[in-house]
C-alpha cells in the first residue's frame, strides 16, 4: 500500500512504530511458513544476538555494555533473533529487543518508552 501511495508514509510509520497491533498471528503464520520451507529433522534453530552501537539516550534499551568488537564498554542496543535454517536456506522467524535489568527496573523510563508491563 505504501509503495503505491495509497497510504501516506507518516501513517504507515505511525502504524508500525506505535505497536498497537497484535503481532502474534503474523508470527504464527511466519513460523508455519518457515516450517514448511525448511523445517525437518535436519534443520537448525539458531539463536543469535546483534549489538548495535547507539549514541544518545532516547533509543529503547540502550545502555553501556561490553562490545567485543571494540574491546571496551560502549552504548549498545541488543537484538535477539531466531532463525530456522536447513542447508543454505535461513528463514528469520523472530526478532526481539533485549532489555537489561537496569532498563526493566526503571519504571519511569519503561512507561515513557511505552513498553508494556508484561515485558
Amino acid at each position: 500500500m505504501a509503495r503505491t501511495g495509497e497510504v501516506p508514509y507518516d501513517r504507515l510509520h505511525h502504524f508500525v512504530s506505535a505497536g498497537v497491533w497484535d503481532s502474534a498471528p503474523l508470527e504464527a503464520a511466519l513460523w508455519d511458513h518457515a516450517d514448511r520451507l525448511v523445517g525437518d529433522l535436519r534443520s537448525w534453530l539458531i539463536v543469535d544476538d546483534t549489538a548495535l552501537p547507539k549514541k544518545g539516550t532516547y533509543s529503547i534499551g540502550v545502555a553501556p555494555q561490553y562490545a567485543s568488537s571494540l574491546g571496551e564498554n560502549a552504548n549498545r542496543q541488543i537484538r535477539v533473533s531466531l532463525t530456522l535454517a536447513a542447508h543454505e536456506v535461513p528463514v528469520m522467524v523472530g526478532l526481539r529487543l533485549f532489555l537489561l535489568d537496569n532498563w526493566i527496573a526503571d519504571q519511569t523510563r519503561m512507561t515513557r518508552a511505552r513498553i508494556p508491563e508484561e515485558y
